[in-house]
């Protein structure tokens, strides 16, 4: 079936969040293994995302096993989502095409409930039909849930779907679960581009 809505993932895709780039930017080479895995890797980073621990007891509970002279400067990096996850500015042309063209967009995320604050400071929102945010549902991807809320809510065939995200297992099961999809793990916008032409999306 033809194309008629554009699923994007927003972290990687729409926004550019790098956890290893945040490390840099506040850390010692030395702390980066010790912070990534007690933050961005961690249980509660997860459960930030399913919707099953407020973002402020995640952060203290995964701020405490660090060593105290690296908490506050941990906790700054995780809250402020408008300086470490700017923008892609070379995606906001391409979501403005899909719309003109006519295809419904919508987001389906991880993502804890800030994201409906943030996304007032992401332009290509304007663009936006829909979001699905993980911790709304308390479901997360690549678990097949969350694709069939998606689905649900606003009354998508999967089959009409082309599925951006970064994540090979979550573009996986959009695949499974008969969308059209794209990883865009490597942020090259011609190959994107050329994905979409090849499912007949006029972009």
């Amino acid at each position: 079936m033809a194309v008629k809505n554009i699923v994007f993932d927003m972290g990687g895709v729409l926004v550019d969040f790098d956890p290893d780039r945040s490390l840099r930017s506040h850390f010692p080479e030395a702390v980066h293994g010790l912070i990534k895995k007690n933050t961005f890797l961690s249980d509660e980073w997860r459960e930030m995302d399913r919707g099953t621990i407020e973002v402020e007891d995640a952060v203290k509970i995964m701020c405490a096993r660090l060593p105290g002279e690296l908490r506050a400067e941990a906790s700054q990096m995780i809250l402020d989502h408008d300086t470490e996850m700017p923008a892609i500015e070379k995606m906001y042309p391409v979501v403005e095409a899909l719309s003109k063209s006519g295809y419904k967009i919508y987001l389906l995320s991880n993502c804890p409930m800030w994201l409906y604050e943030f996304s007032k400071h992401i332009p290509a929102f304007r663009f936006f039909d829909g979001l699905i945010v993980s911790a709304e549902y308390n479901q997360i991807k690549p678990d097949e849930d969350i694709y069939h809320t998606l689905f649900a809510k606003f009354n998508l065939v999967p089959s009409e779907c082309f599925f951006i995200d970064d994540s090979i297992k979550n573009v996986e099961t959009g695949l499974r679960l008969g969308m059209k999809a794209h990883c865009f793990a490597d942020k090259d916008i011609d190959k994107l581009k050329a994905a979409l032409k090849n499912e007949g999306v006029i972009i």
